[in-house]
Order: structure tokens, then C-alpha cells, then sequence
């Protein structure tokens, strides 16, 4: 016997034994069960939610309250990423040239040598994401506390979230670090973030050439860390000394680091926990974020209702709702995309980063 059918069961012995329970409640109990019993996965809710889908919100008590909805961490990505926009949905291309040789000595009467240039081409494009929910005109009418209302706002507030994963996989993944760490020294290191380690990662950002071996001037970096590197961050960063360092040499890491930008999706297992240092996005375009143009950010909208009251007098719900089904629809929509390169994923130039996997002491 399954799990709702013995539910099912109890809740009619409670009818037919409890003579204050209302039968009107006690009904629609049962109906909410035997939907879950019908049900063969969770994705029978992904459909109109009805009053039957809140028993607890709608057929208990008469004084109620919700509890503060939690607080949920979000990324600075912005700070560390660069903004690119397309027309539409096909790719775009991005090149860059590189610098000339250097001069070379000329004898008298000699010509010059001649130099050349190269080119080099990525491509990237966005896509469009979304969910929706349909509810009930009933809900909504019962919905005296106005937490189903919320849905929109909170619908907004996932594709937020949405956003910040989205970015966070761009360069937190497997296959950028070892990437990077297949670069060598310049680009990924083992250190966890201490003040030694952090020195170590700004000289190896400071050694970073192009391709035709020119070294590249970085002015500002970002440091890019999770929650729980929050306060070890700011011990290093403002500490008047060099925390840690025997020496106790004036701390002066913070005059290259231009910021702290927490990524609350970084993943780690146990006491290895990565950090970043980016370069600033106007300088070098180390992860970029593909938008649609005029498209900043997501959006939320609802479907017209197809209702025309004639006559008589409806419930305002009711007119919010399909003509069909009653269902009040709202939908939550996104346009965003990046770089998908085998070697480096989301990282548009690799020459702008530093990884360290912070395994080592």
C-alpha cells in the first residue's frame, strides 16, 4: 500500500470518527491526497497550482503568518566581468591583433626586416532561459495574506540567482583550473589565501605576456573568493603588517588588489577552498557576459487575461485568470550567454586570470 493511499485512508476514518471536523475540509484533504497518489513525479506540480496544492496555508488555523522569507547570497560578478553585447541571437566575433616584432639592427645601406602581425578569433552568442507558474484564481482569492502574490517578485529574484550560477560556471569549473594550471606558475598555484599566497598569486599576474611574449601591464586586480574566505580576506587585506609573515614587512597587498568580489557558487570540498585574482575588465576581458542589446537583465511577466465579465458582478481574481481554466499565468524570462571553449569554458582570455586551488598551506 503506498504512502498516500495510507494517508488517504486515515483521513476518512477521521471524517467518519471526528463529527467537528468540517466536511467541506475534511474533503478537500482528501483531494489533495489522491492527487499526490496519481501523481508519478514532482513534475505534476510543475502544473497549475490549485487551493488543494496549500492545505496547510488554506484549511488550518484562523491566525496565520509566514515567516521572513530567507535572505539569499548574491554575486558581485559584474565587478570582475566584461559586458558584451549582440544584436540577436547569432554569434558574435571577437578578434585581436597582435603587436608588431621589435627592431631589429639595420646596417648601413641595408633594408629594414620586415614584420608581421597574427589574428586571433573567438565567437559567443547568448540564449534565451525561463520558467512560469500558473495558479489558480481561487488561490489568489484565497491568498488573504498575499504570499502567493509574491510569486512574481520571487520569480524575479530566482533569475537572479539563476544569473549568478550561470556566471560562476563560466570559470568555476574543472576543466578552466586545469587549464590554468597547465599554464604553470603564471597562471595557477596550490596555495590556500594567506598573505604569502596572495603575494605569490599578484607577482604571477604581474608575469603575465601576450602572445608574441610582450609583457602585459595589469593596473588593478580583483579578488574573487567565497563566503567563508570573507573575514580571512579582510584580515590579510587590512592588516596594517603582513599577517603572518615573520618579517611583520608593511602590508602593502592592498594597494594592488582593487576589490573583493564574493562568488557564493565557488565549490569546494573540505578545507580546499579556491580563490581568484582577475584582472579589471577594462583592461583585459578575462570572462565576458554575453547580453542581448537592451536586454540588461531578466524580466517578469503575466499573460493577459481573456476574460470579459458581461454581466453580473465576479470575484476580481477571476478576471485576472484564463477564459479556459482560470489560471493566472506568470512567466520568468533571461537572455544571457558566454564563451564555450573546451580548453578554457567561459575564460574569453586566460592571460587576465590567476587560480589557485588553496590545497596547500
Amino acid at each position: 500500500m503506498s504512502i498516500f493511499k495510507m494517508l488517504e485512508e486515515l483521513v476518512i476514518a477521521e471524517r467518519e470518527t471526528l463529527d467537528s471536523v468540517k466536511s467541506g475540509e475534511t474533503d478537500l484533504r482528501i483531494s489533495a491526497l489522491r492527487e499526490m497518489r496519481h501523481a508519478d513525479n514532482s513534475s505534476r506540480f510543475g502544473e497549475a497550482m490549485t487551493v488543494a496544492h496549500f492545505p496547510l496555508y488554506f484549511t488550518d488555523a484562523l491566525s496565520r503568518m509566514f515567516y521572513k522569507a530567507y535572505n539569499m547570497k548574491s554575486g558581485s560578478w559584474k565587478n570582475y566581468t566584461y559586458a558584451d553585447e549582440t544584436p540577436d541571437f547569432r554569434d558574435v566575433k571577437r578578434f585581436r591583433m597582435s603587436l608588431p616584432e621589435t627592431l631589429l639592427l639595420r646596417r648601413e645601406k641595408a633594408e629594414a626586416k620586415a614584420t608581421y602581425i597574427t589574428e586571433a578569433e573567438i565567437h559567443y552568442g547568448v540564449d534565451e532561459f525561463a520558467r512560469q507558474f500558473d495558479v489558480s484564481w481561487r488561490a489568489i482569492l484565497n491568498d488573504d495574506l498575499g504570499e502567493i502574490q509574491e510569486t512574481p517578485a520571487r520569480m524575479a529574484q530566482a533569475a537572479l540567482r539563476f544569473e549568478d550560477q550561470f556566471v560562476s560556471n563560466l570559470y568555476d569549473n574543472a576543466t578552466t583550473q586545469a587549464g590554468l594550471i597547465a599554464l604553470g606558475a603564471a597562471y595557477g598555484g596550490t596555495g590556500r589565501l594567506t598573505s604569502a599566497n596572495l603575494a605569490i598569486g599578484i607577482n604571477a599576474m604581474m608575469n603575465h605576456f601576450d602572445a608574441a611574449g610582450n609583457p602585459i601591464v595589469i593596473g588593478k586586480l580583483r579578488l574573487v573568493i567565497p563566503p567563508i574566505l570573507q573575514i580571512q580576506a579582510s584580515v590579510i587585506l587590512q592588516s596594517i603588517l603582513m599577517a603572518g609573515v615573520a618579517t611583520n614587512d608593511k602590508n602593502v597587498l592592498s594597494s594592488y588588489i582593487s576589490g573583493v568580489d564574493v562568488d557564493p557558487y565557488i565549490t569546494f570540498a573540505g578545507a580546499n577552498i579556491p580563490w581568484y585574482l582577475v584582472a579589471d575588465p577594462s583592461e583585459i576581458p578575462a570572462i565576458t557576459v554575453a547580453r542581448l542589446r537592451g536586454v540588461p537583465g531578466p524580466w517578469v511577466y503575466k499573460k493577459t487575461s481573456d476574460v470579459d465579465i458581461i454581466s453580473g458582478s465576479a470575484p476580481s481574481p477571476f478576471s485576472m485568470g484564463s477564459f479556459a481554466t482560470g489560471d493566472i499565468e506568470y512567466g520568468v524570462g533571461d537572455i544571457i550567454g558566454g564563451w564555450d571553449n573546451a580548453t578554457f569554458v567561459g575564460v574569453t582570455d586566460f592571460r587576465g586570470m590567476y587560480y589557485s586551488s588553496g590545497t596547500t598551506p
